[in-house]
């Protein structure tokens, strides 16, 4: 066979497999039922210049929890505990090594094959109370007490909002005033994403109002409708349309209120689950890659409907098959083929490059710094910030990656103490010994705050402004007020002043709270004669009971041993160091 004879064959190929996609495109109701009839166009890949430059920030991240968990998409974090959404339907607790179940939406179910059955939270995120709210693909949206795994259905799958069914819950955010936006990604369930992706798009970003229990649609026909997240001051919320790897903004404020535009476009891969950054910004992860010599197939046939339409009524065809198959002769490889056939995890991995990239965005759409890798890891959802390290998720993955924010050079985004649910520092006498009263510029008079006579605290006011403050304050570094009548914060429950009652600027009033700390043994302390407090003996003796909600400070004085029931706080984050042997109850 010459030349000649090997163009008319592959030219014979291709006029049959024209007659056969024009065979699947023109004949009507056949599967999958949806619309081909938009160009979907896609900006072109920014280069990897300036911001974006290419680098190996990630090269070093770590593997954690390898092999223990399968498909961690999604992350937030309570009380010093990290909580992640896994493949198999389930919500856990990670503390250290240790892993405890929270909380299932689905049914038990033999495998990922059977994806609609076990349920797949894939968003989730805690209110200021320390209510978790997820949203799981298939069984809908709800509100979780993960202290007793109880759940509640917000939003189920039987709802229809504006004519619509919902077929895919994807994500979700709160507001301050708690109410809820969340996307559905499109007409397809998560079983048939890729088809999500050829056909017309369909996903929604919709605003849920707590109060009234409705639903509103922001934005309509999204490609794929994916992560969001709102701006610092909720002026506007954004939103990624993955296939299309750009990100829509919706304004809720201002005089652009109830319009839209992009954000940002052109971006190195596909959008996935978003974040604030806490400071103004985004955190945006590409879950896939691509670029000017890497595209993305699906995004390349786009703008050919009729492309688009052939290849979907061919795998729709080839999964209408299996499922007959299965309806007759029930078996797992028929099921798995159903499964397969237009899941994402099914999406050949020789086509997805082995970049992986994480961005992170103004508030004005412009990206600030981009973090790569080639080696190591793959498939990035999303980043989440707890306490001084950046915690990476994948639908892919059977691991998490964790790595150090300073060694990413993003230490401006470590966080303390989680604000959520935090329970107030109220440690009303975690210390009551000073080691030299007299240092306090001898106006030990303001320390007891109860004497009826504010004149004796003032005969040597210089002396109380003095820098000798700085030293009364030395043992007690939650209070350092200049004036000695001052000398505590306002919340009693501080008392780093070497009596029990709080001083407030009238010492008429210092003893506002007496109840929420308790009495020294020696009360004769407090009695309106000043001259009780010229033993300051007396107050290294007293020892303060233990708290009702004990805290730890910020920073121990010396010489303090720790009240019991101090390992109980909320407030203080937990450290990992739970073992190894206890994985996954």
């Amino acid at each position: 066979m010459g030349l000649g004879g090997i163009f008319k064959f592959f030219l014979r190929r291709a006029l049959e497999l024209f007659v056969i996609a024009a065979f699947l495109t023109l004949i009507p109701n056949l599967p999958p039922y949806a619309e081909f009839s938009k160009p979907i166009n896609v900006a072109p890949a920014k280069p990897f210049t300036g911001k974006l430059s290419l680098n190996n920030k990630l090269d070093n991240v770590q593997i954690w929890h390898k092999g223990d968990l399968t498909g961690p998409e999604a992350f937030d974090d309570l009380n010093g505990e990290l909580y992640t959404s896994l493949y198999s339907g389930d919500i856990v607790k990670l503390t250290g090594e240790h892993i405890t179940p929270v909380v299932k939406f689905g049914k038990p179910c033999k495998g990922s094959y059977e994806e609609s059955i076990c349920g797949r939270p894939l968003g989730l995120e805690f209110d200021q109370n320390g209510v978790l709210y997820a949203i799981d693909a298939y069984y809908g949206l709800f509100k979780v007490d993960v202290k007793t795994g109880s759940k509640q259905q917000l939003i189920s799958p039987s709802t229809k909002i504006a004519g619509r069914p919902i077929k895919l819950f994807n994500s979700l955010t709160l507001s301050s005033n708690a109410d809820i936006y969340w996307t559905d990604s499109s007409n397809f369930t998560l079983e048939d994403g890729v088809f999500s992706f050829l056909s017309d798009g369909s996903g929604r970003l919709i605003h849920y109002d707590s109060k009234t229990k409705k639903n509103q649609v922001l934005i309509d026909n999204l490609h794929f409708a994916n992560g969001l997240a709102l701006s610092d001051n909720e002026e506007f919320i954004i939103v990624a349309d993955t296939l299309t790897s750009s990100i829509h903004r919706y304004y809720l404020k201002g005089p652009k209120k109830g319009t839209q535009d992009i954000f940002i476009d052109g971006l190195p891969g596909l959008p996935d689950n978003i974040k604030a950054d806490g400071k103004g910004g985004f955190l945006v992860p590409l879950v896939m890659s691509r670029d000017a010599q890497h595209p993305f197939l699906l995004q390349s046939i786009g703008p050919f409907p009729f492309i688009r339409k052939a290849i979907a009524r061919f795998m729709g065809l080839a999964q209408l098959i299996f499922q007959k198959i299965d309806q007759y002769y029930p078996n797992d490889f028929c099921m798995k083929a159903v499964h397969n056939i237009g899941h994402f995890d099914a999406f050949p991995s020789g086509l997805k490059p082995k970049r992986v990239t994480l961005l992170r965005i103004n508030k004005n759409g412009e990206i600030t710094d981009s973090a790569h890798t080639f080696k190591g890891i793959s498939g990035i959802s999303e980043m989440h910030v707890f306490k001084d390290t950046l915690y990476l998720g994948s639908p892919f993955n059977d691991y998490i990656g964790k790595i150090s924010l300073e060694k990413l050079g993003w230490g401006d985004l470590k966080k303390g103490e989680s604000a959520k649910a935090a329970t107030p520092t109220v440690a009303p006498k975690v210390t009551t010994t000073t080691p030299k009263p007299t240092t306090t510029t001898t106006t030990p008079r303001p320390t007891t705050t109860t004497t009826p006579k504010p004149t004796t605290t003032t005969p040597k006011p210089t002396t109380t402004t003095t820098p000798k403050p700085a030293t009364t304050t030395t043992p007690k570094p939650t209070t350092t007020t200049p004036k000695p009548t001052t000398t505590t914060t306002p919340k009693p429950a501080t008392t780093t002043t070497p009596k029990p009652t709080t001083t407030t600027p009238k010492p008429t009033t210092t003893t506002a709270k007496p109840t929420t700390t308790t009495t020294t043994p020696k009360p004769t302390t407090t009695t309106p004669k000043p001259t009780t407090t010229s033993k300051p003996s007396t107050t290294t003796k007293t020892t303060s009971a233990p708290p009702t909600k004990p805290v730890a400070q910020a920073t121990p004085p010396p010489k303090q041993t720790t009240p019991q029931g101090q390992a109980d706080r909320k407030s203080v984050p937990q450290k990992e160091t739970s073992t190894p042997q206890n994985k996954r109850e």
